[in-house]
Parts: C-alpha cells; sequence; structure tokens
C-alpha cells in the first residue's frame, strides 16, 4: 500500500472580463476497492455557486456558476489517497466499452497499422498485454504532436503522440479483438501533469494497464474519472459570456505522504 499526497491546480485567465461562466469538473478521486480517499479540500476562486453530482459514468463531477465579472478563475484540489496494488474493480460490463467510440476507433485492422501484429491467445489481459507490447513497439511518446481531439487512427498512423492517444489506440485495438476495454483519467506519482490509462474488461472485474509506460497499473496511481474515451472524462470544461481569449495553467503534484 502507498498513501499519496495529492494536489491538482487549475487556473483560467481571461484577456477579458467575463460574465456567466459556468463550469464542469472531472478532477476528484474518489474513494473505491483501489483507493481510499481522505483529508479532501476543494477552493475555487472567485467563489462560485457549486453543486456535486455524478454523471452517466458514476465520475464525480462538481458543476458551477459565476455570475459576477471576474478575469480569473482557479480551482484546487488537495488530499490524501491510500492505494494499493490490486488495482481492480468487479462490477458487471456495460456493454458500451465493447464497441468503437469517437476518439478510440479504427477503421482497417490491426496489420493495417502494425506489420508484424499476429491474432492474440490467452485470456483477455494475456491479449491486451501482448497488444500494449505491440504497440510500444511502434508508438514513440512525443509531446505537442497531437490534441484532445485527435482520434486513434490519426495518431497511429502519425507514429507518435502523448498519453492520451496511447490509451485511445490500445483501447481501439482491445475492442477489435473483443476485449472490452476504457479510458480512464488520474494522477500519477512523478508525472507533474494529469496522466492517462486504460481499463480492460476480464473474468467480471476492471483491470487497469498504462500503455504510456507499458507496464500494469500499481499503487502509484490514483484514478480520477473512465469512460469511452477522453471525451467522456473532460477535467474542466466550461462556457462563458464575453469577448476574450484564455490562458490555463495546470500543476499537478503527487508524493508520498
Amino acid at each position: 500500500m502507498k498513501r499519496l499526497h495529492f494536489k491538482y491546480i487549475m487556473k483560467l485567465t481571461f484577456s477579458n472580463k467575463v460574465t456567466s461562466h459556468s463550469f464542469a469538473l472531472r478532477c476528484v478521486p474518489q474513494s473505491s476497492f483501489c483507493q481510499t480517499i481522505g483529508a479532501l479540500t476543494c477552493a475555487f476562486n472567485p467563489v462560485a455557486s457549486i453543486a456535486l453530482s455524478k454523471d452517466a459514468f458514476d465520475n464525480v463531477v462538481y458543476t458551477g456558476y459565476i455570475p459576477a465579472p471576474h478575469t480569473s478563475f482557479s480551482f484546487r484540489i488537495e488530499g490524501l489517497a491510500l492505494t494499493n496494488s490490486e488495482h481492480f474493480l468487479q462490477e458487471p460490463l456495460n456493454p458500451l466499452y465493447k464497441y468503437p467510440s469517437p476518439l478510440a476507433v479504427l477503421s482497417c485492422p490491426p496489420e493495417a497499422y502494425l506489420p508484424d501484429f499476429r491474432a492474440p491467445s490467452g485470456d483477455n489481459l494475456q491479449k491486451a498485454m501482448y497488444l500494449m507490447e505491440l504497440l510500444n513497439r511502434h508508438f514513440i511518446y512525443k509531446s505537442g504532436s497531437t490534441s484532445i481531439t485527435t482520434t486513434a487512427e490519426t495518431a497511429l498512423r502519425q507514429g507518435c503522440g502523448v498519453c492520451q492517444d496511447y490509451a485511445h489506440i490500445l483501447i481501439a485495438l482491445c475492442r477489435q479483438q473483443g476485449i472490452p476495454a476504457r479510458y480512464v483519467a488520474g494522477f500519477m506519482i512523478g508525472e507533474g501533469v494529469t496522466h492517462a490509462w486504460i481499463e480492460i474488461y476480464a473474468a467480471g472485474k476492471w483491470l487497469a494497464i498504462d500503455p504510456t509506460h507499458n507496464r500494469i497499473v500499481d499503487e502509484l496511481y490514483i484514478k480520477l474519472s473512465s469512460g469511452r474515451d477522453f471525451g467522456d472524462c473532460i477535467i474542466d470544461r466550461g462556457i462563458f459570456r464575453g469577448i476574450a481569449k484564455q490562458q490555463q495553467a495546470v500543476t499537478v503534484l503527487v508524493e508520498e505522504a
């Protein structure tokens, strides 16, 4: 087990005053079999009208509204996570995770992208581990080479991307092979930014693997949310009234307590 202290700070700066600012934030980890969350504190600036709920994928969501004019908005969450190395969750399968989703879809068989592909054998975890190994032989990490709207197919064809792309590609490959898979957003010790990995469904439970680091997820990870792909796990989303450019700064800190 690990006792991890985590901190997430997001700040938006606007070039002009904005009003009627609505937002939804999925950056609050929740307790589960894999992790126990405690000493949680949240702060908003400016102070907003806040509601706490869960979305269709059971992710914690803070929604809020700031009517008054403002030129910046910040959110800070801090707490402790007691994590264990058995990153699995037993639950019935939602059939949604068996089929392609907008960002995790490949239009051709895997051989079209991965010349040395061979049909994997074994159980779902063994098959997923084979696909993850194969992906890491053909794909490299390159910061700034993709955007949040890049699909698995686009990233795989160009041969480089970031953690979001690794996750989308492996999800798409798994689903092609009949393995239910879903996207996970969260924190990882030592990353300094938010991270993405996947969960695959095997023997009645979800098992977490990290294609970016080519490994099984362990107690160094803190899960925030999960869904079909990144579109279901967007950490901060908002709209406002006004003519302004915005700049975002995000700080993530995870360390052993």
